[in-house]
């Protein structure tokens, strides 16, 4: 298992790496994939679950979020569009879909849509490929260290019900790498905030991080789910290995653009 994940990231992290220092259409593709990949994999674990998903207005919602800002003064007129089919089918298929087959799915599409739409945003930024980097530094670090200081020196739990592995001293491991992390990236590339405000960052994006991780453990438990696909060998799918990037992402974007 440890030799398939490894053998993933090899090939899986250069591929997106590559993709967004190409930029343009090839960053934009890459997340609207992502995010349409995302919000499958939820999708079929409500039906796992023997629920009713809303597929077809679930994905119209989530690229309607995820274009909100190319959509500019359109946005209220599609955003209408694509409740109107969530009323519609609902009411049409009574009793096919119940109350919480329409609430989980509009969760699922709002929650993946608006949070992925910020990685097209920040394709319009000056300096977007370090700008991203920063945030799967952060990412990546907060995995790490959570899995590494964990493994080691973890003894006190975080959230026994909810991730019984997870541990305080995990998270405390989490803001150190990423902090690290993201100064070391400060030092080799030019990042409109200066060093010490990039590891300030980091630790909040590292807290981010770990919450949505955590949120989607809860995710998968609600739904005796063990991953939420099987895309990537070795790592599950796609919400399993973005739901710490779904968060740092906004997070990042908000404070370079309040500069």
């Amino acid at each position: 298992m440890l030799k398939t994940r490894i053998l993933s990231a090899m090939i899986g992290i250069p591929v997106i790496l590559g993709l967004l220092y190409a930029g343009g259409v090839y960053w934009k593709a890459l997340f609207i994939i992502l995010a349409l990949v995302a919000l499958l994999e939820y999708l079929q674990m409500m039906r796992r679950a023997h629920q009713n998903p809303l597929v077809i207005p679930a994905i119209l919602i989530m690229l309607i979020l995820l274009f909100a800002d190319a959509l500019a003064t359109r946005l209220p007129g599609a955003a209408l569009l694509g409740l109107l089919a969530v009323i519609a089918l609902f009411v049409l298929r009574y009793p096919l879909y119940t109350w919480s087959d329409v609430s989980l799915s509009l969760l699922g599409a709002a929650y993946i849509g608006f949070l992925m739409s910020f990685a097209l945003r920040l394709a319009a930024f000056p300096g977007a490929f370090a700008i991203v980097m920063l945030c799967l530094l952060i990412t990546w670090g907060s995995d790490i260290g959570g899995y590494v200081f964990g493994r080691v020196w973890g003894k006190h739990k975080l959230t026994p019900l909810l991730s019984p592995n997870k541990t305080w001293e995990g998270a405390l491991g989490a803001l150190l790498l990423a902090a690290v992390l993201a100064w070391a990236w400060s030092q080799l590339v030019q990042l409109p905030l200066s060093p010490s405000k990039v590891v300030l960052l980091a630790i909040a994006g590292s807290i981010c991080a770990q919450l949505g991780d955590l949120f989607e453990s809860g995710m998968k438990r609600f739904w005796g789910a063990k991953d939420s696909g099987r895309i990537i060998p070795g790592h599950g799918g796609v919400l399993d290995r973005f739901d710490s990037f779904l968060l740092v992402l906004p997070l990042v974007y908000l404070v370079v653009s309040s500069i």
